[in-house]
Order: C-alpha cells, then sequence, then structure tokens
C-alpha cells in the first residue's frame, strides 16, 4: 500500500507540473515565456515590501545564489527593474515594471482559477477525511522540508 501512496504522490507532482503548463497557456502568451520559479520570484516582488535579493530568497526558500540568476533573467525579460531607497544607498531593490506587473496579475488569476476548481473537487468529502489527509500531507511536507535542510546543509 506505501509504494502505491509513493507512487500516487509522483503521479501528482506530475500532473500537477503539466496543469501549471496548461494553466499558462490557458491564461496569456505572456506566462508560458516563464518559469515556475521566476513567475514566483515576480509573485514576491509584487507583494514584499522593498523586496531584495534576501527577502525574496527567504520568501521563496531559495538561495541568494539561484535568487540573482533569476533576477538577471526577468532584468533581461523587461519584467523587473532596480531601485535603490533614497534611504539606502547601497541596497538594491527591485520592481515590476508595466509587462512585470502583467505576469503578476495573471499568475494571480491563474491560481484563483485553480483554487476555485480544487473547493469544487474537495467540497465532495466529509470534514473528517480532509482532516485526516490534511494531517498526513503536513506531515509528509514537514518531512520534506527536513529532507530539503539536510541537503542544503551537506552542500555547504
Amino acid at each position: 500500500m506505501q509504494d502505491n501512496i509513493i507512487n500516487t504522490l509522483f503521479n501528482l507532482f506530475d500532473v500537477s507540473n503539466q496543469l501549471d503548463f496548461l494553466y499558462k497557456e490557458e491564461f496569456g502568451d505572456i506566462l508560458t515565456d516563464y518559469t515556475y520559479t521566476e513567475m514566483h520570484t515576480i509573485d514576491s516582488i509584487g507583494k514584499i515590501e522593498n523586496p531584495n535579493v534576501t527577502k525574496i530568497a527567504l520568501n521563496l526558500n531559495l538561495s541568494k545564489a539561484a535568487i540573482s540568476k533569476i533576477i538577471k533573467k526577468l532584468i533581461k525579460k523587461k519584467s523587473i527593474e532596480i531601485y535603490k531607497s533614497p534611504d539606502n544607498k547601497k541596497e538594491t531593490y527591485y520592481k515590476l515594471t508595466p509587462v512585470g506587473h502583467e505576469v503578476f496579475e495573471k499568475h494571480l488569476k491563474m491560481h484563483e482559477s485553480w483554487c476555485e476548481k480544487d473547493k469544487t473537487f474537495f467540497k465532495k468529502f466529509s470534514k473528517k477525511d480532509l482532516e485526516i489527509t490534511f494531517e498526513i500531507l503536513s506531515k509528509y511536507t514537514k518531512l520534506l522540508e527536513t529532507r530539503l535542510e539536510s541537503i542544503k546543509e551537506n552542500l555547504k
């Protein structure tokens, strides 16, 4: 039974990635030009006050080096731009350009649509079933996060 559950989870991740790709198609050609991580970086920049590499990395649970690479790509795509605060000339911050705002808004609508469809699906289950599922998935997520942290530590 455990093997079936693990295989189902892997299949869930795979299908989720495929759906993400198709949702990008559905919500506009502009989203197809962006990777999952690029869209979430734009989302972070759109939501975080005075976003810098450190804040974005913490928000997305990625390294600062990874965020720096993504930032360079997003600047090249003219989705974000650099600015400096009058209070702190050393620190580099990022803001969305009009293109970045379009990606931000479409990405937000994509997530809202996905959530609405999921809510309809989950209404079919009892509260007890959902509580058990939530508990199992929460514990599994914590396990994966622990593994992730361990791998990151070993890479240092």
